[in-house]
């Protein structure tokens, strides 16, 4: 297993499209409703390449066997008044690769890049039933409010949205 933080990812374009169809299609809730088409999923990848490429996302990769198997992105706020902080987003581990605690390695890596880059405080929600939010918190992260009907699933049902921080001290590691 290696993780990379990656400055394009174009090199990567194929595995992240399989990545996100295989989250989507298999019910995470990361913003998407399935069935998640290839093209859909290669014009997002872009789109976040884009964002990557003027420093308002960083992307971390987990890669087993030369394929990519996870990602987890961190958005970048280029507010004044929000430099301090960043928040998580679409946490993803392929169906094949889970139960191995790649979740839990690549939130350890957003903690490390964003403590590199001076962010002392990180934001992220989840779905309240998604099995996400107790790794949440048995990795430190603290619980600040429940939002009711927050996102639908492609049932329809509407679901509760759990969202937490994190405060963690700014280092001078260069993570790379």
């Amino acid at each position: 297993m290696e993780l990379l933080k990656v400055d394009d990812l174009k090199p990567y374009l194929n595995d992240l499209i399989e990545l996100l169809c295989d989250a989507v299609d298999s019910g995470a809730p990361i913003g998407f409703l399935p069935p998640m088409s290839e093209l859909e999923a290669k014009s997002y990848w872009l789109t976040v390449n884009d964002d990557l490429k003027v420093n308002l996302k960083q992307v971390l990769l987990v890669r087993e066997d030369n394929k990519i198997v996870g990602s987890v992105q961190i958005g970048m706020s280029p507010k004044a008044n929000a430099l301090h902080r960043c928040d998580i987003e679409k946490l993803m581990v392929h169906t094949q690769a889970r139960e191995h605690g790649l979740g839990s390695t690549l939130m350890k890596g957003v903690e490390r890049v964003a403590a590199a880059m001076q962010r002392q405080l990180l934001i992220l929600e989840v779905r309240s039933d998604d099995v996400a939010h107790d790794m949440y918190i048995k990795l430190g992260y603290i619980p600040f409010g429940e939002v009711p009907g927050y996102t639908r699933s492609a049932n329809g049902a509407l679901h509760n949205a759990t969202f937490f921080y994190k405060e963690i001290e700014p280092t001078h590691e260069v993570f790379s």
